[in-house]
């Protein structure tokens, strides 16, 4: 009987603990500059060698390339076998080889909607017909709202996902006729359904609207601003830097795939590109010093727009995301695959983290390994941040400090209320200033603006032991002092839309006095 009472408790424990894991909101150590000679990451790199060279075996590929991005700078690369894969004294592979990206194309499209949504060209929720009136297709579902350029972004349009009857010289007028004829396959937002056919026809309506051929305002935009100056949509450009792609046939031989533009089709995979250009566009994700898109654009197209119902993965614009159970982060990534290629970029944004792999084998996998080695980089990486923080914190530096906005800590410290109820307690006893709402989380009170000395910012303490609709009540937001040069009564803050007043300097001051409005 005791051993089952026993047993009975550690069960319950284990599984508020895991619970308690499950639900709380993560969070992520600030990338900083890393030795990336340190012992532990040179192991780490030697582990993703190995899981690429166990999975290229696993699944028959011939080739590859590797390349992985840390804030923006290729820290590992490393490319396997030959430009041609099935001729072993043919050159070996490099990163400067073009291939082709497929799919990958997309994430170059929706730039191109974002930033002519940010130029005021478009909505995001205009309907095709705005631009594109000779497209039509017809519904059964009898959906009142047209098909937007959100939608075929996302994925969502309720759209087939190929283009009919094509091929790279497939004209215009033959695909617009084919449509008309044909149905969508589900209503609007009804189901995420992927769409190369969405694609295509986001890439063509943006022209039109741009007023440019979608490769022109591509490569000007988009390309060359980046320095991806070895990407292309066309064929003639790249032909003699091609490393080739193979398929493997249905009696276990290879064959050389044939490499074409995709013509009409081309917004939705026909890009050209290197891994050294593609490390340039990883570098653009993870950081926001671009002049591109305005870096709340960046964090909109990085966000999800439609959750699946394995409640693991998401879509985005066109991002399709996966969160990493074991590291409790959000991977966003882009796969794309077409005769003879299999491409995948990935992103850890909050670390700064970015993956280019390709394989110029094409295989069926849903996930070329980057799952894998992101989940073993990922706790070397967080280790290493914080280990140099650490010792950063440690060793005293000389700051030079602007003496007239620097305001001492205890000017901020003491009780503050109001009769609503609100109760605000800032302490600076343990070195930093904290404030407290009366409950049982803690924030730290940190800088906000040198040009706004008394406005600082909250942070929530140990967010990763609360759950994230919880911790980010209050995170992040402002609190606005209003204090004078000597103690007084009148003394204020505005916090969580209400103003409340000095009650005492001490912050462990219990008081019952009548507060004021």
């Amino acid at each position: 009987m005791k051993n089952s009472n026993f047993l009975f408790i550690v069960l319950i424990l284990f599984l508020i603990l895991n619970v308690n894991l499950i639900l709380s909101c993560p969070e992520y150590p600030t990338p900083i500059d890393i030795d990336q000679n340190d012992p532990l990451l040179v192991d780490a790199y030697k582990q993703v060698d190995q899981i690429i060279q166990n999975g290229m075996n696993e699944t028959r590929i011939i080739s590859f390339i590797a390349t992985i991005v840390y804030q923006d700078k290729i820290v590992w690369s490393k490319t396997y076998g030959n430009i041609n894969p099935l001729d072993p004294k043919s050159p070996p592979l490099t990163l400067d080889n073009n291939i082709k990206i497929a799919s990958i194309t997309k994430v170059f499209t929706a730039m191109m909607m974002y930033q002519l949504r940010d130029k005021g060209v478009i909505s995001l929720d205009d309907p095709i017909s705005k631009y594109y009136p000779e497209f039509s297709i017809r519904n059964l579902y009898k959906t009142k709202r047209e098909i937007t350029l959100r939608q075929l972004a996302s994925h969502q349009s309720g759209l087939p996902r190929e283009v009919p009857f094509y091929s790279n010289s497939t004209s215009e007028e033959s695909i617009l006729e084919s449509l008309s004829k044909m149905f969508v396959i589900l209503p609007q937002y009804k189901q995420t359904h992927y769409s190369n056919l969405g694609y295509a026809l986001l890439g063509q309506t943006l022209a039109k609207a741009a007023q440019k051929p979608f490769k022109n305002y591509i490569t000007e935009k988009i390309l060359e601003p980046l320095g991806m100056l070895n990407s292309s949509f066309s064929l003639k450009e790249v032909k003699n830097n091609m490393a080739l792609g193979v398929n493997i046939l249905p009696n276990g031989s290879y064959s050389l795939a044939q490499i074409k533009e995709l013509g009409w089709n081309s917004p939705s995979g026909g890009l050209f590109s290197t891994a050294r250009d593609m490390c340039k566009l990883l570098s653009f994700w993870l950081n926001e010093n671009s002049d591109i898109l305005d870096s709340s654009t960046i964090n909109e197209a990085l966000s999800p727009i439609a959750l699946v119902n394995d409640g693991q993965t998401a879509y985005g614009t066109p991002f399709e995301m996966y969160y990493d159970s074991v590291n409790n982060i959000w991977m966003k990534s882009k796969s794309g695959a077409i005769g003879g290629y299999r491409s995948q970029m990935a992103l850890v944004r909050p670390l700064k983290l970015g993956l280019f792999f390709s394989s110029q084998t094409l295989i069926t996998n849903p996930d070329i390994f980057t799952r894998s080695v992101l989940q073993t980089i990922i706790p070397v990486y967080e280790k290493l941040i914080l280990l140099k923080k650490n010792c950063t914190s440690s060793t005293p530096t000389a700051k030079k400090k602007d003496k007239k906005l620097e305001i001492p800590d205890h000017e901020f410290v003491g009780q503050y209320s109001n009769n609503h109820g609100l109760v605000l307690t800032i302490d600076n006893s343990g070195g930093s200033l904290l404030a407290n709402f009366g409950d049982s989380l803690n924030y730290n009170l940190v800088h906000f603006s040198d040009k706004h000395p008394y406005i600082k910012r909250l942070e929530l303490i140990n967010s990763d032991l609360y759950l994230c609709t919880l911790a980010n009540n209050r995170n992040h937001e402002l609190i606005y002092f209003n204090l004078n040069n000597s103690y007084s009564s009148e003394q204020s803050v505005y916090a969580m839309g209400q103003k409340l007043y000095l009650i005492s300097k001490d912050p462990n001051h219990s008081f019952h006095k009548k507060k004021k409005d």
